[in-house]
């Protein structure tokens, strides 16, 4: 049994070809099947199949294609021991298969297999090749979104980075005539390829053909030129020199830990060991440092940073190491990646560029507009900058190329803001924050934020109060702690409080939080407010979820299931349910302790989340009350 979508999406069973329908059909499959382990939910299913113009009713014909793939695999998969399903949970859909069984996943675990350390460059091209021969074209075929195009130009970086490792073994095994077919179609798909390029003028120049090596160069660079108006990297400037002169030129070793980003590079084999090295002037290199001032007071978070550090350092060929950050507002998410970049700056020796997307306010950042700055931070003069979105795109992924940068997208808005700020290959880290409307770009490595623990909260409270301050009035402390529920944005907003007001003792302010209705008009200074972060989440939610969040408030159980908030909000289990998970996203709902099997989930709204949602209560009483005064 495979599953199929490098190249067109199929789904095989020993030698037949199985029927899964029109290519929308197909289309949904495909859609779960780049990262077949995470479920999609529906609404980002739409997205990635339909875009910005899906049918009416759209719902519905997701939900029957869905119906007509599971009959499709019950069909092909009946004499399987395990036979493939397509279940829905809380959190999406996805494909129940062994992930063996999917092409993209085979692909990937052959290419990391490629890449250890001490193999042999034999066995390295044996695997490469098994991975390489997986592809029958272009992935996704038949699918047409503009998620699928961006995915699919992921993918076929992805290609090309085996491709690339494949003729590096083969060349050193002294075989360059066996890759330059594969290396000259690759080019002929991706003319602007500088890492394709620079291979495929290393084979030639090894099977003695310096004049072919030298023309695709100067057809490189003034392919360059004109659509980038800039010069080839230094890099293929070097090999070009090499070849001129006549002397040998190898690629480096087998990619390692912190090494060459592209697994190649130019020294001497044969020619005298006197012979001097190509070497080319130019400018030094910016090296940029954007991020924000690190909080003096960061506290706790041990085990996250330790998370996101290893994950952001781990090395990897196939593409750019990634996180997500994903928490409601004001839990910390921007102080922990600005914590983690300070404390890793060693492990980024070419600088760390960072951009503050505004995805929870008004108007998000622009990422054309964004593009702009970081590539003027990292040195790229502004008549070197295109207007061009397209040939702007080309020049950024350029610019992140080969450099060991960690960059910071901060409150990212959705897929669409995010995609275009994403590098090109495997050199650059990403560490992304967002409050979850966000899929999982680069197959990043997801974590959810959660409040602080109780401990860590008083210890965040000494320090920006004082031990002294905390240590007269412990009580008063973990009062105003729990009242804050873990969240750093209402601890640092009751501190600032506090220290604008040294002659309140612990114990009143305490007090003053006690009153639920008056709560998050206490947990705000100055720019520091719990109500207007929390209200940034409520306006970007759908009408039912902001309607089902008021009428919640009203709930006076601390656990509840969407069969028993239906008569609250006077709609259907399907509506309810829809709407309470959307809030679970939103991060106004928790959800408790996991139901039994075939049993509805069970959620919680409490802590400042209740507080809010009171409020929004009441501010719609009043007005309700205000349209049916008469007038005077």
């Amino acid at each position: 049994m495979e599953l199929r979508i490098l190249g067109s999406i199929e789904l095989w069973t020993g030698s037949s070809l199985a029927d899964i329908g029109p290519a929308r059909q197909r289309s949904v499959l495909g859609a779960l099947l780049v990262d077949p382990e995470r479920p999609v939910p529906l609404e980002l299913l739409v997205d990635r199949v339909w875009g910005d113009r899906p049918p009416a009713g759209v719902r519905n014909v997701v939900h029957t294609y869905i119906t007509r793939l599971r009959r499709a695999f019950a069909r092909a998969s009946a004499e399987l021991p395990e036979p493939i399903g397509l279940v829905r949970s809380p959190a999406g859909y996805v494909v129940s298969a062994d992930l063996g069984a999917v092409d993209l996943v085979r692909f990937r675990r052959l290419l990391k297999s490629a890449q250890r350390d001490g193999l042999g460059d034999q066995e390295r091209s044996t695997l490469l090749q098994q991975a390489l021969h997986m592809w029958r074209g272009d992935a996704l075929g038949g699918m047409h979104s503009d998620w699928a195009a961006r995915a699919r130009e992921t993918l076929r970086q992805l290609h090309h980075e085996a491709l690339s490792q494949w003729a590096d073994a083969e060349i050193r095994l002294e075989r360059p005539g066996t890759v330059l077919a594969e290396l000259r179609a690759a080019l002929l798909t991706d003319p602007l390829s500088e890492q394709i390029c620079e291979r495929l003028m290393l084979a030639l120049y090894m099977e003695g053909r310096s004049v072919d090596a030298l023309e695709y160069y100067q057809s490189m660079r003034r392919l360059i030129a004109k659509e980038l108006g800039t010069d080839p990297s230094r890099r293929l400037q070097r090999l070009y020199e090499t070849i001129l002169r006549g002397e040998a030129a190898d690629p480096a070793p087998p990619r390692e830990r912190g090494g060459d980003p592209h697994g190649a590079g130019t020294h001497q084999r044969h020619a005298p060991a006197s012979a001097p090295a190509p070497v080319l002037s130019g400018p030094v290199p910016v090296v940029p440092q954007m991020l924000p001032l690190d909080l003096p007071d960061f506290t706790g978070r041990e085990r996250e940073l330790e998370v996101v550090q290893r994950s952001l350092t781990r090395p990897t060929a196939s593409q750019p190491p990634a996180v997500l950050l994903i928490g409601g507002g004001g839990v910390g998410k921007t102080a922990l990646a600005v914590r983690l970049g300070h404390r890793q700056q060693s492990a980024f020796p070419d600088g760390q560029l960072y951009a503050a997307l505004r995805g929870s306010g008004a108007r998000p950042a622009d990422p054309h507009a964004v593009q702009g700055r970081l590539l003027r931070a990292l040195g790229t003069g502004p008549d070197r900058i295109p207007a061009d979105p397209d040939e702007r795109a080309e020049v950024y992924r350029l610019a992140l190329a080969g450099r060991r940068l960690l960059l910071t997208l901060d409150d990212a808005f959705d897929d669409e803001q995010v995609q275009p700020l994403l590098p090109g290959s495997g050199d650059t880290a990403v560490l992304i924050t967002s409050r979850g409307r966000l899929s999982t770009p680069l197959g990043a490595r997801v974590l959810q934020l959660a409040g602080l623990p109780h401990g860590h909260s008083v210890r965040l409270l000494a320090q920006m109060l004082g031990t002294e301050r905390v240590n007269r009035e412990p009580a008063a402390a973990s009062a105003i702690a729990r009242y804050c529920g873990g969240l750093p944005l209402a601890l640092r907003a009751a501190a600032v409080r506090l220290n604008s007001r040294p002659h309140w003792s612990l114990h009143r302010y305490a007090e003053r939080l006690r009153d639920e209705d008056r709560r998050l008009d206490e947990l705000a200074h100055s720019s520091l407010s719990v109500r207007a972060s929390f209200t940034a989440s409520y306006n970007a939610l759908p009408d039912d979820a902001r309607e089902a969040l008021r009428c919640l408030a009203d709930l006076t159980v601390p656990e509840f299931d969407a069969h028993l908030a239906c008569p609250v909000l006077g709609k259907d289990f399907a509506t309810v349910e829809d709407a309470c998970e959307q809030l679970v996203e939103a991060h106004f709902l928790t959800v408790a302790e996991p139901a039994g099997a075939g049993l509805p989930t069970r959620y919680r709204l409490d802590g400042l989340q209740r507080s809010f949602a009171h409020g929004l209560r009441t501010d719609r009483a009043g007005e309700r009350a205000k349209s049916v005064q008469p007038s005077v």
